[in-house]
């Protein structure tokens, strides 16, 4: 039970209680320090600590590579006691370096010992100093938390020249600000060396109205970045006039200033209302009702009643004009619900934007009162190769999917852009299969293939995959499709000549169906400054992409096209596995194109100025594939194994054991079948203790679970029974003998069970 209340008797009583069982030490923190009297009447003492910046002044921070001055000051009986002189204080940190080396100094005349901490540039985050001093009453402490911060960091801003601003805030819109709207607030941390400074750190901006709670700022103090760019929006919510604003760098001396001035709530607000849609595509490259090129934006001009005011003249800019972004028009009157509108139009270079609207204040003092809208992104609005999947709903293993038609699998595309923002609705993705057959196409967010219901989400569809003919080559039938009774098996994993395999048997291997999905797009790249666009400097920082093919044998080449595959090593079985592969002549040259000569990034992040250049603008297909295995449960195969060796049961004094499990294609079962091993006699299950699931996966090789028998008395037999998904359990027997039962005779013999002993005479 928790007791919040005490009366006042009890609470002195307990106060009492505790001055006489506090032990004599100091403690606390921030330059803190403690005492406790001597019950004889002897002088304690009470140690302040703190820190002492080059110019005298107090500060609660060290920065890396510059000694920062630390005082102790040592009084009688509490921090406004008597100064005491000659005595030994020693000191520690938990961070840094403490001068001199002994951390032992006297204090002088005023009470005062004096030391030295230093950082180096590697050690981040704060630090505690603990300062210790005897008297003949017992040993009393001092402590002092502290930050570190480097030296050499700088805040301020980039102009649009890239020019650093040292110590201001670079405040967006810089006119009058609205009542109730929103200002935006960046910075940027330069380190020694005048580069954006990459490790963690964290900036507070503080000001009279966020004190008061007559602004906000979003996100809430303190903002961290690291990547050396702050920004943070800042909330007019009910203060007015000008509002001074610093901004400090944690654990440094760093600081940067600017005011907002908030127009008076008789003046005129604006409010944003949307924009739509917030993401637009890149100018030239638009098409259909979900890839426009302009998103049209919408603000509320109010009174000082918030009552929409009609016919007021707004003017819009942009807070950047990169890759030559417009908006149209620039200028517009609020209608009589107080809408205004204007349409921001998309350039060639990826980015996000924001729109300033401003007009003249209506408390006729002549100024001009601004608000934002939120962030626009201006994006390819293209799949890129990094961020395109294909999934299947259920298992990799289509149970039946070699002897029934119409079993089926739903597979979903999801594509999203370089931003791994998802793609636009009615971005097209085509799908072909090695066998069976498949929706051809479906357009993500608007329709999923002929066969698959329901409507897709935002940069995804789906289509429908049936078993069905073709399930083996056109061109060689089953002459080269590996079973695991094929002449010259060859398992490396088992001395045997035929079974179940762990390991892939090779080209060609039966019942595996590639299936591939395609759209058109860009090839990813490393974005190292974050700028959107390919610059020179990246132009080595992408993944070349050839046109795309169906991988049939899954060997990662274009098989047809490779000159091993056209000259003497044609009849491999490698190559005879890869002979029917099928390529998407993007270019429609007739020819399969690695695109390495020259290897340069394609899609529309290259800029117009290096299109040619270090890079081109024209597109690629992307692509994703996966595996879809037909099983075929016209009979399952389990075979036991003692390491490498094929064994016909188990016994007690012997083991681990292997079950192998596969289908004649040394596929495994479906995922979710189960696999169940029962003993009988006295013989007994050691592990698996339970039925086991077989794994979802399109990994090659047999189904494997591991086995270890013993128990003691009668043998008999051990039973695995496979359970698929949807078919009748299989089941196969093979012998487990027990450890045998020792039986001491009367006659001082021993018998081993089943035998017994001889009668007794």
């Amino acid at each position: 039970m928790i007791t919040r209340f005490a009366s006042l008797s009890g609470r002195l009583l307990v106060a009492f209680a505790f001055l006489f069982t506090v032990t004599a030490c100091g403690g606390g923190g921030g330059g803190g320090g403690s005492f406790v009297p001597d019950q004889n009447g002897s002088d304690s003492y009470f140690l302040a600590v703190s820190l002492v910046d080059a110019n005298g002044n107090a500060t609660n921070s060290v920065a890396t590579g510059a000694p920062t001055t630390v005082q102790v000051k040592v009084t009688k009986n509490g921090k406004n006691g008597k100064a005491v002189a000659d005595a030994v204080v020693n000191i520690d940190t938990t961070a840094g370096t403490i001068l001199p080396a002994s951390g032992t100094a006297l204090t002088d005349t005023s009470g005062i010992a004096t030391f030295r901490i230093q950082v180096d540039a590697d050690t981040k985050g704060a630090g505690t100093i603990t300062a210790e001093a005897d008297s003949d009453t017992g040993t009393f402490t001092g402590t002092l938390n502290f930050q570190i911060g480097s030296s050499g960091l700088r805040l301020g801003y980039l102009d649009a020249n890239d020019n650093f601003i040292d110590n201001e805030i670079n405040i967006q819109p810089g006119t009058l600000l609205a009542s109730q709207a929103i200002a935006q607030l960046s910075l940027v941390v330069l380190n020694e060396d005048g580069e954006l400074e990459t490790g963690s750190q964290s900036v507070t901006f503080d000001s009279g109205c966020l004190a008061s709670g007559q602004a906000t700022l979003e996100p809430a103090n303190p903002v961290t970045t690291g990547d050396g760019k702050i920004s943070a929006s800042y909330v007019a919510a009910g203060c007015s006039g000008n509002d001074q604003i610093t901004a400090s760098l944690i654990g440094s001396t760093a600081q940067a200033f600017g005011t907002v001035t908030v127009a008076s709530a008789q003046a005129n607000g604006f409010t944003f209302v949307d924009a739509e849609p917030t993401t637009i595509v890149l100018r030239g490259t638009g098409g259909g009702p979900d890839r426009v090129e302009s998103s049209t934006v919408t603000f509320l001009v109010v009174d000082s009643n918030n009552a929409p005011l009609r016919g007021v003249e707004v003017d819009f800019t942009l807070t950047t004009y990169v890759g030559g972004l417009s908006l149209s028009p620039a200028t517009a009157i609020s209608d009589s619900d107080g809408m205004v509108k204007t349409n921001v139009l998309s350039g060639d270079i990826p980015t996000v934007v924001r729109v300033i609207a401003s007009a003249s204040a209506g408390d006729g003092s002549g100024q001009v009162v601004s608000t934002v809208s939120d962030v626009l992104t201006v994006s390819t609005g293209l799949p890129d190769q990094n961020s395109i999947s294909l999934g299947v709903e259920g298992s990799f293993v289509v149970e039946d999917g070699f002897t029934v038609n119409g079993v089926s699998r739903t597979l979903t595309v999801t594509m999203a852009d370089s931003f791994n923002n998802p793609v636009p609705n009615g971005t097209a993705a085509v799908f072909t299969t090695e066998y069976g057959t498949i929706d051809p196409s479906c357009q993500t967010g608007v329709s999923n293939g002929e066969r698959a219901s329901g409507t897709p989400g935002p940069g995804e569809c789906s289509v429908v995959w049936t078993s069905g003919a073709p399930r083996y080559p056109t061109l060689t039938g089953t002459e080269y499709v590996r079973t695991i009774f094929s002449p010259g098996y060859n398992c490396p994993s088992l001395n045997n000549s035929s079974g179940p395999c762990p390991d892939d048997l090779g080209y060609t291997r039966g019942g595996r169906s590639t299936v591939i999905v395609e759209g058109v797009g860009n090839e990813s790249f490393v974005d190292r400054n974050g700028n959107g666009i390919m610059d020179e400097a990246e132009k080595d920082l992408f993944a070349n992409l050839s046109e795309a093919w169906r991988d049939d044998n899954e060997d990662g080449i274009y098989n047809p096209a490779t000159n091993t595959c056209k000259g003497d090593g044609a009849d491999s079985r490698q190559c005879i596995a890869g002979q029917e592969e099928t390529f998407t002549d993007f270019n429609s040259n007739g020819k399969f194109d690695k695109n390495n000569n020259p290897a340069i990034f394609n899609g529309l992040q290259c800029p117009p100025e290096g299109d040619g250049v270090w890079c081109s603008r024209e597109l690629v297909n992307v692509r994703s594939s996966t595996v879809l295995i037909l099983s075929d449960p016209s009979n399952w195969y389990i075979d036991l194994y003692l390491g490498a060796n094929p064994v016909s049961g188990t016994t007690w004094s012997k083991g681990p054991y292997t079950v192998y499990i596969s289908d004649q294609y040394n596929n495994k079962p479906p995922a979710g079948s189960t696999v169940e091993i029962a003993a009988s006699g006295d013989c007994e299950i050691v592990f698996p203790s339970e039925n086991t699931d077989v794994n979802n996966t399109t990994a090659p090789g047999a189904y494997s679970v591991d086995l270890q028998t013993g128990g003691e008395g009668t043998s008999g037999t051990l039973e695995i029974t496979l359970t698929p998904t949807d078919s009748a359990p299989y089941t196969k027997s093979f012998n487990c003998i027990a450890k045998p039962i020792e039986t001491v005779c009367d006659d001082g013999s021993i018998v081993v069970s089943p035998n017994v002993c001889p009668p007794t005479p």
